[in-house]
């Protein structure tokens, strides 16, 4: 009996080594935008800070909830596709030494508005942006950019142009910036790491640039669907000196400077979609600035931000 153990165990061992080992699996990371259909989704941000002025400690938190639909359609004029943005709801609850203040679309008249968001936010309601991608499924345009940001605010501030702090490139590049900053370019599996890299030159604050690396954690299961878990690790850096002229950031003579920036947390996506079901993202920066209350010296504001999109539902349209 020992002997024929034995005789199965040696057989077994160099059939083992005989056959081939098992491939890894990969998996293609390719976003696409598909015609036909209507993503609907929802961003969260919640943001705390807390700074001291004149002795005084400051201990601020905001939190923001963006609900839209994506709605992808066949160009009529020859272009690929086109995708029409529509914000449904807009909410934003603001709270300072535990004062709190804000605003919801979906329930206006619930609080007081002493920050005047119903007009800025609330403008914002109902308006649609619609946009133009190219044969690469990457968004090429901005068809009605004018008509977008006469919204965005004008009402509650006389004299405040929205294409100074918005212009239409800056605008088109942000909206390139989704869950997913850049592909691998090709099949990958678990483990494997590529390098994104992207800038956003904003009018009246400067240049903002996002750096670092993903890296596929996993694939499996994430709320009932097979995603791949990518791991994001960046860093952000803002130079606000870069904003010059006309669109000169009014931050620039406060001395402004933002420091240790760092954009981190998983992102699930989904592959026979093309794109990110949900990510939870921490943004981390700190904030210098010359203090109010002494402009000889300055003050330091930490601040952390959870960032949280979600597809909520994906549907069918004609």
């Amino acid at each position: 009996m020992k002997f024929s153990t034995r005789i199965l165990s040696i057989v077994a061992l160099a059939l083992s080594a005989a056959l081939p080992a098992r491939a890894a699996e990969t998996m293609e990371i390719k976003p696409q935008w598909q015609a036909g259909k209507r993503y609907y989704e929802t961003m969260q941000t919640d943001q705390v800070s807390s700074f001291e002025v004149a002795g005084k400690k400051m201990e601020q938190s905001t939190s923001m909830t963006i609900e839209l639909t994506m709605t992808v359609s066949p160009h009529q004029d020859g272009q690929p596709k086109r995708m029409t943005i529509r914000y449904e709801r807009m909410a934003m609850e603001v709270d300072i030494n535990g004062q709190k203040m804000g605003f919801d679309s979906a329930n206006p008249g619930a609080s007081g508005d002493p920050l005047n968001l119903s007009k800025t936010m609330g403008a914002t309601v109902g308006q649609e942006l619609k946009v133009v991608f190219n044969d690469k499924d990457e968004i090429a345009d901005i068809e009605n950019y004018d008509e977008f940001v006469s919204h965005f605010g004008a009402a509650a501030t006389p004299g405040f142009d929205p294409k100074k702090m918005f212009n239409k490139e800056a605008l088109t590049e942000m909206m390139k910036q989704g869950a997913l900053r850049a592909t691998p370019g090709k099949p990958v599996t678990v483990g494997d790491s590529w390098e994104f890299s992207n800038q956003i030159d904003l009018p009246a604050l400067g240049k903002v640039v996002v750096k670092g690396n993903y890296t596929l954690k996993g694939i499996g299961d994430h709320n009932g669907v097979r995603c791949a878990e990518i791991e994001m690790d960046g860093q952000l850096s803002m130079d606000i000196g870069e904003a010059k002229g006309d669109a000169a950031s009014p931050f620039s003579e406060l001395g402004m400077k933002v420091s240790n920036g760092t954009l981190k947390g998983p992102m699930w996506f989904d592959p026979q979609l093309g794109m990110a079901r949900d990510s939870q993202l921490v943004q981390e920066v700190t904030i210098s600035m010359k203090n109010p209350a002494d402009p000889t010296t300055m003050m330091e504001m930490p601040m952390k931000q959870n960032i949280s999109m979600k597809l909520t539902k994906v549907e069918d349209v004609k």
